[in-house]
């Protein structure tokens, strides 16, 4: 398949609205007090530990936000076409991809359970690096 900027474009759409999906699920089982069905054993230690929310803030609705935003600015390039939006999600995408390292570490060396929707999250924000990058990329060619 050839990489297009409306493939790239449209998979990274994809990629923010199902991290998008899994965060906002979590945000509203977080504020109703309740745990998802997990395969992994480690969900609910990982749900309720200190690292699960920041200032009173769950971490999975700033990763709604950050999935939203993202999901925008992929919108805003698909329909414009303007090198700005590119730029935006690209460089968003480092933000989210720093902090998708350190939740990660934190389940892998501190918290010592995964989540298997934390992972999934961090996989989505993993493809849309991948992605607005290569489409951050044709802009220099």
């Amino acid at each position: 398949m050839h990489l297009t900027k409306n493939n790239l474009t449209i998979s990274c759409l994809l990629f923010c609205f199902l991290g998008f999906l899994d965060a906002t699920y979590l945000t509203i089982l977080h504020f109703k007090d309740a745990f998802p069905p997990c395969t992994l054993q480690g969900c609910e230690k990982v749900l309720t530990s200190t690292y699960s929310v920041i200032y009173g803030v769950p971490v999975s609705l700033l990763g709604s936000l950050f999935f939203a935003i993202a999901m925008a600015l992929s919108l805003a390039f698909y329909l414009n076409r303007k090198k700005i939006f590119a730029q935006g999600l690209f460089f968003s995408s480092i933000g989210g991809l720093f902090v998708s390292a350190i939740l990660f570490f934190i389940q892998l060396l501190i918290i010592k359970s995964f989540c298997q929707y934390c992972l999934f999250s961090e996989l989505m924000t993993i493809l849309i690096f991948a992605s607005s990058s290569l489409l951050y990329s044709q802009f220099s060619k």
